[in-house]
């Protein structure tokens, strides 16, 4: 689990909303990154399912993907999460991530879906196929069914639309821009 937090923590550290959730320093951030990730790993291993690829021995790359109706935390849930939230920044911090996380839950269709994420693959095996292997499985254990995620990042929002995604709304979160997309069943 700790693995899988370190990868997701380099591999998003400077996407543009963990910038202005996390804070400018690329050292500092990738640390509070790794405390948010701990708890949001852990969550997703509880509610649905966390997925490794391997490489060499050593985990390369991460796929969290929730259930159709457990990508909402519970009341339980979210205390659970609580102290992951909390302890990864600041006060200032800790508002600007609230403000994040409440305008993608709004966004999260009512339509059944499994909701993907987090993504990532360790820094330096990026662009071997890693993310194309994590995102294979999901769409292909999913048949029939309705897949959800969200990014910061355009060249995302390209990789995601070869899997056939497209995109639900695109989304300001404290001024930077997001997608939430779908692949339709």
């Amino acid at each position: 689990m700790s693995a899988a937090a370190v990868i997701c923590a380099r591999a998003m550290n400077d996407n543009p909303i963990h910038i202005k959730v996390f804070g400018a320093s690329s050292a500092l951030r990738e640390r509070r990154l790794r405390r948010f990730f701990s708890g949001l790993l852990a969550y997703v291993q509880r509610k649905g399912k966390l997925l490794g690829v391997f490489s060499d021995g050593r985990l390369a790359g991460v796929l969290g993907m929730l259930p159709p109706g457990d990508c909402k935390p519970t009341l339980r849930d979210f205390l659970q999460l609580m102290p992951a939230l909390l302890t990864s920044n600041t006060p200032a911090g800790t508002v600007r991530l609230a403000i994040w996380l409440s305008i993608w839950a709004r966004l999260d269709p009512s339509i059944p879906h499994w909701h993907l994420g987090p993504l990532a693959v360790d820094t330096s095996l990026q662009q071997q196929g890693i993310g194309t292997r994590l995102m294979d499985y999901a769409v292909s254990s999913t048949p029939g069914e309705s897949l959800y995620l969200e990014t910061d990042e355009l060249a995302n929002v390209r990789f995601y639309e070869g899997f056939g995604f497209s995109v639900l709304a695109r989304q300001p979160v404290l001024s930077t821009p997001s997608w939430v997309m779908i692949r339709q069943a």
